[in-house]
């Protein structure tokens, strides 16, 4: 069999950054929900997914004697879904203004590697299909991305890798690598069953990704003919 590796990216940290345009648009669907805004500032969102985002917002406008968990419960699916509709309407006037731009090397490694037969290029991100591909069009990126795991596709971000890896199976990939920038996109890929390459292009650094058991860690995609070929190579 004809060897085929799913590189399966991350996106907001890891393919491009923005600003805060995100936290922005998401502001802007809470316009009128105080609690929630309030909790949005206080979040770390990195290698949270969507859905889980809008779910935890929305739990912080909840009861107040109930524990948080339980908040978090009772939020339904389509509480989540009217948030996340509004929210895309904000992001894609926001993306309109060219507001993501791809980060060092990205452009050139795509490129690098779309021409390339034993590599299938994929994205595993907790955005919503419709914002992965608001975000990427933004910085110039949409294109060439043959299969994906959305928030779409699930909550959970295992679940997420779990869709990614099952689509690029269908199209031939024989092994795959999640790549991301936080502990979570390192963790999701363990517990879907695929290694993980830890890029420190966001908050964490190498030696925390490291820490999180990542088999590859790169400091960033700016040595473009290096992280091709570590990308490519074996995984411990």
């Amino acid at each position: 069999m004809t060897r085929m590796r799913a590189l399966l990216f991350d996106l907001d940290g890891t393919l491009t950054r923005s600003g805060g345009t995100g936290t922005r648009a998401l502001g802007q669907a809470l316009h009128a929900r105080e609690l929630a805004v309030a909790e949005l500032r206080k979040m770390r969102l990195d290698g949270m997914t969507d859905r889980a985002i809008a779910r935890a917002l929305l739990a912080a406008e909840g009861d107040q004697r109930l524990p948080l968990d339980q908040r978090m419960r009772t939020v339904t699916a389509a509480e989540i879904d009217a948030v996340l509709e509004r929210y895309l309407e904000a992001l894609g006037r926001e993306c309109a203004r060219k507001a993501y731009q791809p980060l060092p090397g990205v452009a050139a490694l795509l490129e690098r590697l779309r021409a390339r037969d034993d590599v299938l290029l994929g994205l595993c991100t907790g955005n919503l299909a419709r914002g992965a591909e608001l975000k990427l069009a933004s910085a110039g990126l949409w294109g060439g991305f043959r299969c994906g795991g959305y928030g779409s596709d699930a909550e959970p971000r295992a679940d997420i890798v779990r869709a990614a890896w099952s689509k690029a199976r269908e199209l031939g990939a024989t092994d795959a690598l999640v790549i991301g920038d936080t502990p979570r996109d390192v963790l999701a890929a363990h517990e879907a069953g695929l290694p993980a390459c830890g890029v420190a292009t966001g908050r964490y650094s190498v030696h925390e990704l490291a820490e999180h058991g990542a088999e590859l860690v790169l400091a960033g995609f700016d040595d473009v003919a290096q992280a091709e070929r570590l990308l490519l190579g074996p995984l411990g």
